[in-house]
């Protein structure tokens, strides 16, 4: 077995969260960058909607500290205190992540609501600049979530999933905020308020399906149909039957609880040598991270 990788050629936990962490860095460096161009773009035009995207931006470079913190318990090993390991506080991390989203849909929504409860013209100037590095905000951020996205598929983390969906909201509202700054520079004033509506329901829908991934891991929905694990074991020579079956879990991080039952004349090891022979068998059917078999006597 080569280092780093477990005996599916996965990577083992502290690889797998080293690569987490990697990617967590470089999506910090580049939404640093991102919002150090949207400062200028403000500078440049003193729109008051650019200012907001520099704030939103600024709270995606802070998730990512965030998510790096949350990796870091994330990646611990099972402890007297966590037999099952720290997983569940990647799956913690997303919901926080999903949180921050919350605040800024409700920022995102008063500011619509307040512009449109108002009568005064909105204070914004679509220069060129600003709206040069909108579009190239939109690019970088486009290509970003979906390295993440991509990055978290294949290590099956929920953190850098929830991560890429709040990467693609800050491109949902950098459009929402280079399509106000095109309507308003063609004297389109009013779309402004609207155009952010629509952004913060896209955004309240991407953070509602985080939250739908997260919580059955949480709350140990069942991972696996219990019927595929019951025929796995069956199928064993020396298994007369299969019960009591338990999973939880997601892909790459599931855990399975079986009871199968021998004929009672075997001894002891001969009987823990087909349990140990269900448990690889089940462990490579499923990919799973721990599989515990329990013997019972069958009866006559």
């Amino acid at each position: 077995m080569r280092s780093g990788v477990d005996r599916h050629g996965r990577p083992d936990a502290a690889a797998r969260a080293a690569m987490v962490r990697q990617v967590l860095i470089r999506m910090l460096w580049l939404n640093l960058a991102v919002v150090a161009l949207k400062v200028v773009a403000w500078f440049s035009s003193h729109a008051l909607s650019v200012l907001a995207e520099v704030t939103h931006s600024s709270l995606d470079a802070a998730n990512n500290v965030i998510a790096l913190l949350v990796a870091r318990v994330a990646a611990r090993g099972p402890d007297a205190d966590h037999p099952y390991g720290h997983q569940k506080f990647e799956t913690l991390g997303a919901l926080a992540l999903v949180g921050l989203l919350s605040v800024t849909v409700f920022e995102l929504v008063t500011g619509a609501v307040r512009r449109l409860a108002s009568d005064a013209p909105p204070a914004v100037d679509g220069t060129a600049l600003a709206l040069g590095i909108m579009a190239a905000s939109v690019v970088t951020g486009l290509l970003g979530a979906g390295y993440e996205s991509r990055r978290g598929k294949a290590l099956s983390s929920d953190l850098l999933l929830a991560d890429a969906a709040h990467t693609r909201s800050d491109v949902f509202t950098t459009l929402g905020v280079l399509g106000a700054l095109l309507a308003i520079r063609a004297g389109f004033a009013w779309a402004d308020p609207f155009l952010t509506l629509l952004v913060a329901g896209i955004i309240a829908h991407t953070g509602w399906a985080v939250v739908k991934g997260s919580i059955p891991v949480l709350v140990d929905e069942r991972a696996v149909d219990p019927v595929s694990i019951q025929l796995l074991a069956e199928e064993h020579e020396g298994v007369v039957s299969s019960y009591g079956i338990l999973s939880r879990g997601k892909p790459g991080a599931i855990f399975a609880e079986l009871t199968i039952a021998v004929d009672p004349a075997l001894d002891v090891s001969s009987s823990h040598q087909i349990a140990d022979r269900v448990e690889r068998r089940v462990t490579d059917a499923l990919g799973a991270h721990r599989v515990v078999v329990h013997v019972e006597p069958a009866e006559r």
